[in-house]
C-alpha cells in the first residue's frame, strides 16, 4: 500500500513545520485576535500576599461572580481588589473589594485588553447554577473539556471528550473521536454536549464524519485524526513491557482489564529516564507496506496532576495562563516540551525515525482521562511485504490506561461524508421554559473561524446533525460516525489551589516537573481517582 506509506511520512514532516510555526494555521485566530501585556510577576512565599495582574472572575459558591478587572491580591484567606459582584439573574453589580477564599469555587481569567475580539456566543442555557449547592461546587476537581453523550435508550452513554489540555487560545486544536452511535428512524444523529467541569469552553467548530462500509469492517481515526479502514488482523505473538512482564493477556481484548506501569518502574523513574514501554511482536502479516496498531486507551490522571499541582499549583497561575500563554515564545516552549515528553511514541524495528522531535516512527497525542478512544497508529513496515513487525510503544510511566492492542495489516482510506450541526436544542434554559432552539450556537460552530460558542459549568445541549442523503442502506453495510471538533478552554483555578499552593517557584517545563507530578500521582492515585471522578458537575 504505497499510498498509505507515503501518507505516514507526510503528517510527520508537516508536524515539524507546525511546531516550528507553533500551529500558525490552526492557531491563527488566537494569534490575530488576542493581545496581552506581559509584565514581571513577583512570586513570594506561600504565606505572603501575591499580586495577580491579569483580569479575573471569582466564581463563588452562592452562584455569584466577582469581577476584578485590574487584578487582585491573593492571600490564604481572601481575594482583594477593585471588585464588582454580579448575582444570578441580576446584571447590576455592586462593589465588593474583598472575597473570603473559602467562598471561592474557582478563579477564571478573561480577555480585558484586545485588538479585535472574536465573536463569542454564550448559550441560552445560562451560567453555573447555585442550585447544585456549595458542597458539590466546593469539592469539584473534575476536569474533562467538552464531553458528548448519546442516548442509548436506558441512559446517556459517554462517547468522547474533546481537545484535552488545550488550556489557552494559542493551544486551540482539532480532535477527531470515534462514536458508538446510530442514526435514529429519521436518519439523524443526536449527541448531547455537556460542560461537566469547572471550566469555560470555547468551541470553534463541530461536525460529524460519516463513513459507509461493509458490516464487520473497522474504521477508526489514525494518529493524525484521519479515518482509516483496517482489516487483516493478526494475533499478537508477544507483548512485553519494560519490567519484563508478559502483558499479552491484559491487552488481548476490551474487557476493562487495563494496562498500568509496573510499580518497580515507577519507583526507579528519574529525570532523563521517565519512560515505560511495551514491545509488541506480530508475524504472518498480509502483503503490504504498512501496519496499523489499533489501540483502545485513555490517559491516567498523571497529566491532570501535572496540570493541577504543577502548572496551576502556584498563585501566579492566573498570570501564567493569561499573560504567559498569551506569548508566542512561552507557548512555543510549552508545546515543544510537551510534544517531546508526553503522548505515546511508536517505533518500528528496522525503520528509520521520521519524527526528529523524539526519534520515533509516529506519535499519538494525549487524549484525556475520561473517555476511552479507539485509534490506529499507522506505521511503515521495515520492508515491502514484510511478514513480521516488532513495534515499541513508549510513553511516560503510568501516563496511559490501555484496554486493548490489535494489529492490522490491511489498510485503506474510506470515503467520508461531512454532516453539519443543523440544530442546537437547550432542554432546560436558564430563563423561561425549554426546550429552546439556539440558532446563534449553530452559526458559531458552523466553521473554524473567529466565532466561538462559549459553554459554562452545568450546561448541556443537544446537537442535531444533518441527514446523510447517500444511497439507500443495505443489510450488509453499516455507517461509522466520528465527531470532529475544535476549540480551547479556560480551567478555573480552584480556590483551594490559591489558598494552599503546591509550588512557590515559577513553573518550568522539563523532566523535573513531570517527575514531581509522577511522585504525587503515585502517592495518592486511588484517592485522587475516587475524588476526581466523583466530582463531575451535574448538568441541567
Amino acid at each position: 500500500m504505497k499510498s498509505l506509506r507515503a501518507r505516514v511520512r507526510t503528517p510527520a514532516l508537516r508536524s515539524l513545520a507546525l511546531i516550528a510555526a507553533l500551529g500558525a494555521v490552526a492557531f491563527s485566530a488566537a494569534c490575530v485576535f488576542y493581545r496581552t501585556e506581559v509584565r514581571a510577576v513577583e512570586r513570594p512565599a506561600a504565606g505572603a500576599p501575591t499580586r495577580i495582574t491579569s483580569p479575573i472572575k471569582a466564581h463563588l459558591k452562592d452562584g455569584s461572580t466577582v469581577v476584578f478587572r485590574t487584578g487582585a491580591t491573593v492571600t490564604r484567606d481572601s481575594l482583594t481588589g477593585e471588585g464588582r459582584r454580579y448575582t444570578l439573574h441580576n446584571g447590576i453589580p455592586r462593589v465588593d473589594d474583598s472575597v473570603p477564599m473559602d467562598s471561592v469555587v474557582g478563579v477564571e481569567t478573561f480577555e480585558n485588553k484586545v485588538n479585535a475580539v472574536p465573536t463569542v456566543v454564550a448559550s441560552v442555557a445560562g451560567t453555573v447554577a447555585a442550585g447544585f449547592g456549595a458542597l458539590i461546587l466546593g469539592i469539584a476537581i473534575f476536569g474533562s473539556c467538552p464531553t458528548v453523550y448519546a442516548d442509548t435508550g436506558a441512559t446517556a452513554e459517554l462517547q468522547a471528550e474533546g481537545f484535552s489540555y488545550s488550556i489557552a487560545p494559542l493551544m486551540e486544536q482539532r480532535d477527531v473521536d470515534p462514536l458508538r452511535v446510530r442514526a435514529d428512524s429519521t436518519g439523524r444523529v443526536r449527541l448531547e454536549l455537556r460542560n461537566e467541569a469547572l471550566e469555560t469552553h470555547y468551541i470553534n467548530h463541530i461536525e460529524l464524519l460519516a463513513m459507509r462500509h461493509a458490516a464487520g469492517e473497522t474504521i477508526v481515526p489514525d494518529q493524525g485524526g484521519r479515518p482509516v479502514l483496517v482489516s487483516g488482523f493478526t494475533p499478537v505473538g508477544r507483548a512485553t513491557d519494560r519490567a519484563g512482564r508478559d502483558v499479552r493477556g491484559v491487552l488481548r481484548s476490551r474487557d476493562g482489564t487495563l494496562y498500568a506501569t509496573d510499580a518497580g518502574i515507577l519507583r526507579r523513574a528519574s529525570a532523563g529516564d521517565l519512560d515505560d514501554w511495551i514491545d509488541v511482536h506480530v508475524a504472518d502479516l498480509p502483503a503490504g507496506d504498512s501496519v496499523a496498531v489499533v489501540l483502545r486507551l485513555r490517559n491516567s490522571l498523571l497529566n491532570t496532576v501535572l496540570l493541577y499541582n504543577g502548572m496551576l499549583g502556584g498563585r501566579d497561575a492566573a498570570d501564567w495562563l493569561h499573560e504567559g500563554l498569551g506569548k508566542f515564545g512561552t507557548t512555543a516552549e510549552m508545546a515543544l516540551w510537551y510534544r517531546k515528553t508526553m503522548g505515546l511514541r511508536a517505533s518500528v524495528e528496522g525503520v528509520a525515525s521520521i519524527d526528529a522531535i523524539h526519534g520515533a516512527t509516529a506519535r499519538l497525542s494525549d487524549v484525556g482521562p475520561i473517555a476511552f478512544r479507539d485509534v490506529a497508529l499507522v506505521l511503515p513496515r521495515s520492508a515491502l511485504n514484510a511478514r513480521t513487525a516488532r513495534i515499541r510503544l513508549q510513553f511516560v510511566a503510568d501516563n496511559w490506561r490501555i484496554d486493548e492492542v490489535r494489529v492490522a495489516g490491511t489498510l485503506s482510506r474510506p470515503a467520508v461524508t461531512t454532516l453539519a450541526v443543523e440544530r442546537v436544542v437547550v432542554p432546560t434554559p436558564a430563563v423561561g421554559r425549554g426546550p429552546t432552539l439556539d440558532t446563534a450556537a449553530v452559526s458559531a460552530i458552523a466553521a473554524a473561524d473567529a466565532r466561538y460558542f462559549e459553554t459554562r459549568p452545568s450546561q448541556r445541549m443537544v446537537l442535531e446533525f444533518a441527514r446523510d442523503h447517500r444511497a439507500a442502506r443495505t443489510t450488509d453495510s453499516t455507517t461509522t460516525y466520528m465527531i470532529a471538533w475544535q476549540g480551547w478552554y479556560r480551567e478555573w483555578i480552584r480556590g483551594d489551589w490559591l489558598a494552599n499552593p503546591t509550588r512557590t517557584e515559577p513553573f518550568k517545563p522539563g523532566d523535573a516537573a513531570v517527575l514531581t507530578a509522577l511522585h504525587r500521582w503515585t502517592e495518592r492515585k486511588e484517592s485522587f481517582e475516587r475524588e476526581f471522578y466523583a466530582s463531575r458537575i451535574p448538568v441541567r
